[in-house]
């Protein structure tokens, strides 16, 4: 999918608007993130932004119980390492 877009003037700054069939195309909404490079071509790309999960909110989704009543049995030790 392609098309020619004009760029707008908003407040300081440029916009470029984005036709909402390439939002739905992309999932996205107005109200979604996303980034934008130029490239060595001197492209501008533009990318749906995907924020990456802490480690804390993975685990604040985890329905599971961390503790173990009893210790996981891992099988016979193997080679030389010290346990």
């Amino acid at each position: 999918m392609e098309t020619t877009l004009q760029l707008a003037s908003w407040g300081d700054s440029t916009a470029l608007r984005i036709p909402k069939i390439f939002l739905r195309q992309l999932n996205m909404t107005d109200k979604s993130t996303v980034k934008i490079k130029i490239n060595h071509n001197n492209e501008l790309i533009v990318t749906p932004y995907v924020k990456r999960m802490t480690i804390q909110e993975r685990f604040a989704m985890y329905p599971g119980d961390y503790m173990r009543e009893v210790e996981l049995d891992w099988g016979e030790d193997v080679g030389e390492d010290f346990i």
